[in-house]
């Protein structure tokens, strides 16, 4: 505890310090759950939460090393030159991931009190992770030791949706199980969670949600460059509406896996052969059921797009029916939301070479799907 001494010395010699040296003690004690380390009358003692005295034996090696770490930031916070930089090298070590996360915060905000820069080498995503906006970080992946270009990237929202896929450790298997698969909205994601919980275990992937297809450049050029940092062999997945051209190939970004749906968008996954057939509906006795709703319902706001879609039913492949598919989900007779049955639809179906143009292989695609089956 030497260095506590030492700052507190120096705390009493400046006059300019605002804050007593109990506000350093509190600061350390923000980051502990179990222990507080309070003045005691030969130097420092450490106490349990009920007040008892714990001797440094006693107190975990996790918590051990990040009351190190956090009186080695103290210190250098103090005692920094101008333009003063941090180094350190892997303080994750021996700290659980959400000691981790109590530390990049207390980091950062010693460095920006105390106007210091930090850089960090880390394997851990907890690490990186607990990263907020106000720090302006910048993260340098490194694939390999002789490497000698590096390129970075600022830490974004996108860091927010991703890392906690990844898991709290490179050692973790989570991302090999549940690699990440970036969709364009909301409903793509209940879709595939409901896959993957209709999937019985057999296929797993994390769904993240990106917005539009130039959000989703970048994160898969994000995913390019971070994943092999972390990871031996990574592989991604993302999987663009079939909206814009939904019969054109799309090439593979590094370790990400692209794919397009063959239809407008997965909701047209309601009109495929399976799913009416599912439901007891041949295709002719669906388009009937669509025609009767029209007459039933000739003042309702969807009346002119159920039209369209019964005029153009052999092409419903490429057909928006995004304003249509909770009237679908009722003329089907299904109280299931949507996105269930469409995702326990696809979890269901097993039939790779089926390519009937209304089947759900046609609908998905042959490569897409095939990944969705473990293929």
């Amino acid at each position: 505890m030497h260095v506590l001494r030492a700052i507190e010395r120096e705390q009493e010699k400046r006059a300019d310090l605002e804050f007593s040296f109990e506000t350093i003690l509190e600061k350390i004690n923000s980051l502990l759950d179990q222990i507080k380390i309070v003045r005691g009358s030969q130097g420092f003692d450490i106490q349990d939460l009920n007040g008892g005295n714990r001797s440094p034996e006693q107190v975990s090696s996790g918590e051990a090393e990040l009351v190190v770490l956090a009186i080695e930031i103290l210190h250098f916070g103090y005692n920094k030159k101008k333009g003063a930089v941090l180094l350190l090298d892997e303080p994750d070590v021996h700290l659980h991931p959400d000691l981790q996360q109590r530390l990049v915060g207390f980091l950062e905000g010693e460095a920006i009190e105390h106007d210091f820069r930090v850089v960090i080498a880390t394997h851990s995503t907890a690490i990186t992770g607990a990263i907020s906006r106000r720090s302006e970080a910048r993260i340098i992946p490194i694939t390999t030791m002789e490497q000698t270009e590096f390129d970075f990237f600022e830490y974004r929202d996108i860091c927010n949706e991703i890392l906690p896929i990844f898991g709290a450790h490179p050692l973790s298997s989570q991302f090999s199980k549940s690699p990440v698969l970036l969709v364009e909205g909301e409903d793509d994601n209940r879709v595939f969670d409901q896959f993957v919980r209709s999937s019985g275990g057999r296929v797993s992937f994390s769904p993240a949600v990106v917005g539009n297809v130039d959000e989703m450049n970048r994160w898969e050029k994000w995913l390019e460059s971070f994943l092999p940092a972390i990871y031996d062999n990574p592989v991604a997945y993302s999987l663009r509406d079939g909206d814009a051209s939904p019969d054109s190939a799309i090439e593979n970004v590094g370790c990400v896996r692209r794919f397009r749906l063959r239809c407008y968008s997965i909701e047209n996954v309601l009109l495929t052969e399976e799913c009416l057939q599912l439901h007891e509906f041949s295709e002719d006795q669906f388009k009937q059921a669509l025609k009767h709703w029209t007459h039933q319902f000739s003042e309702h706001p969807q009346n002119a797009e159920m039209v369209q879609l019964i005029e153009n039913f052999s092409d419903r492949r490429k057909l928006k029916i995004k304003d249509l598919r909770n009237i679908l989900i009722m003329l089907l007779k299904t109280n299931k939301p949507w996105e269930v049955v469409v995702g326990r639809l696809i979890a269901d179906t097993q039939d790779i070479g089926d390519s009937r143009e209304h089947s759900l292989v046609s609908y998905l695609g042959s490569s897409f799907y095939a990944v969705l089956q473990g293929r």
